[in-house]
């Protein structure tokens, strides 16, 4: 099987077409998780030997939606100042997330058992660092300590992404849907209900600028 050209190898056209390619199938497994790459294809306005010369497989595809999504949660993480309090770089967190966590959203709820292995893997940075935040918060006191720190960072993850599966389902209606996740993050962290709140708005409102 002849392996697909890797993003540092490819010119500007070529990059633009895997880009392309990409962002049509987030949109088209959004709209039918079981879109084949025919339909892909179709739907990217291209002949399917182009899209295979890019993705010879689906799992390749999806491999290739995951780099991208990666790619963003990492930009994400940069933009984040870790030397804050815990409780408010959880805020930020979450805020970070919420922009970018459709991808992973959708690459987590394919029928493909290994890609959402594949896309569980790709939270590992961002589920060390919550577990580093957690930490330190339990020391300081301002989080509860009833959990381990591991245990309450995969709480934490897994809330942000069931909240945007509601969100997409419409099974979850709110006028600023990442303040209210951050909210909840901190709130399932042990931070009371009014600091909570305070910090989530900061938050929210430090993104909106």
């Amino acid at each position: 099987m002849t392996t697909p050209p890797t993003t540092a190898t490819l010119g500007p056209r070529a990059l633009a077409n895997r880009r392309r390619i990409v962002a049509v199938a987030g949109e088209e497994l959004r709209r039918n998780p079981s879109a084949s790459m025919e339909d892909i294809a179709a739907a990217a306005g291209m002949v399917r030997r182009t899209l295979y010369g890019h993705f010879p497989t689906r799992e390749a595809l999806i491999d290739g939606m995951l780099d991208e999504a990666f790619e963003e949660v990492g930009r994400a993480l940069d933009g984040i100042d870790t030397a804050q309090p815990p409780a408010v770089v959880v805020a930020d967190l979450a805020i970070a997330l919420w922009a970018v966590g459709d991808e992973f959203c959708l690459l987590l709820r394919l029928d493909e058992t290994e890609s959402r292995v594949r896309a569980a893997d790709r939270l590992a940075p961002v589920r060390a660092l919550v577990v580093t935040l957690v930490e330190d918060g339990q020391a300081d006191g301002i989080f509860a300590d009833h959990l381990p720190p591991v245990a309450v960072a995969r709480v934490l993850t897994a809330l942000v992404l069931e909240l945007l599966n509601m969100r997409n389902d419409g099974e979850w209606d709110s006028a600023d849907p990442a303040r209210d996740a951050a909210r909840a993050c901190l709130i399932a962290a042990g931070v009371d209900r009014p600091g909570s709140a305070a910090i989530a708005r900061a938050a929210a409102a430090k993104a909106a600028r």
